[in-house]
């Protein structure tokens, strides 16, 4: 989770023109099958079969969809972090998302490969030659920025896999849910300036604008306080303390009690949150992944903000 989030700024910027390396061809794996165009909310088309129904899913943003799709059964390939996060039969092999082993992926025979852009961000090599090479429809996904294009790129997974209906259905409910949180926002008569760490000291990690969850602070009514720097950044000790946020939040889950922690830091004792022991954790599955289950982080945000409540 930690290499993720710090890697998230260099991350959205993979070009179109590698998306288009990861597309897929026709014929596939050697045999000519009926096949629809979709194009992603970044321009780009694919051609992909009219019939899915062999899926291999390398991110676990995407993994959580199709499972709330109810399309489990096509599943014959996840990563590992996806094995990790949610309840998946033993015998559907697990893969490096960052590291993937492409013979045994061809081997599985996918209809589609789903990726996020973070599986290509390893270096110059396409890690899904070999399987873009043999026919095999490659998708990448690319990090959102925008809860819109959360809710596009929710929509776009559905629609690949067959499901157009339950996805407009997930993201009916996701926008539904967003309105509650803005009519909540308006009634908002002080607003509270929020910090959020994404990764612990030494080396912390928050974010600025033109990232989901800057724009989640905002939606609630409150003020992120590094709301003029530009997407995911380093941040250091003294900046933090000078921003002294009313609250703080933490989504990290790599440390036991990353609260406890942020609370105990030399020379953090006399900030506004640490006075008032308004430091809250957040999940870090809700706030990280980036589908329509940000709506989960929405409510924890909004939830430790205006109504000093930790979510369990």
């Amino acid at each position: 989770m930690l290499h993720w989030k710090m890697k998230k700024a260099a991350l959205v910027l993979i070009t179109v023109l590698t998306l288009v390396s990861t597309g897929c061809n026709s014929p596939f794996a050697g045999k000519v099958l009926p096949v629809r165009e979709i194009t992603d909310r970044n321009g780009v088309m694919y051609e992909i079969p009219k019939t899915v129904d062999r899926i291999v899913s390398l991110s676990p943003t995407l993994t959580q969809i199709i499972l709330d799709l109810d399309m489990t059964d096509k599943l014959v390939g996840v990563d590992t972090n996806s094995r990790k996060f949610y309840d998946l039969a033993k015998e559907i092999p697990a893969f490096d998302m960052m590291a993937p082993d492409a013979e045994q992926l061809l081997a599985l025979k996918p209809d589609l490969l789903l990726v996020s852009d973070m599986s290509l961000a390893g270096g110059a090599d396409d890690p899904f030659a070999l399987l873009s090479k043999n026919g095999i429809c490659v998708i990448a996904v690319t990090t959102p920025a925008t809860l819109a294009q959360i809710e596009q790129d929710v929509a776009f997974v559905a629609d690949l896999i067959g499901a157009k209906e339950g996805g407009e259905a997930l993201v009916a409910a996701m926008e539904a849910k967003l309105k509650e949180y803005r009519v909540l926002a308006e009634a908002v008569t002080v607003q509270k300036t929020v910090y959020l760490e994404v990764s612990a000291a030494p080396y912390i990690y928050s974010c600025g604008s033109g990232v989901f969850i800057n724009e989640i602070i905002e939606l609630i009514g409150a003020k992120n306080v590094f709301r003029d720097q530009k997407g995911w950044f380093s941040v250091t000790p003294e900046a933090a303390v000078a921003a002294d946020a009313d609250v703080i939040l933490t989504n990290i889950d790599y440390i036991e009690d990353p609260v406890a922690e942020i609370m105990s830091r030399e020379g953090w004792q006399d900030m506004k949150a640490i006075q008032n022991g308004t430091v809250y954790r957040i999940n870090a599955n809700a706030s990280a992944q980036a589908n329509h289950h940000v709506v989960d982080a929405v409510a924890e945000i909004y939830a430790a903000v205006y109504q000093n409540q930790k979510a369990d």
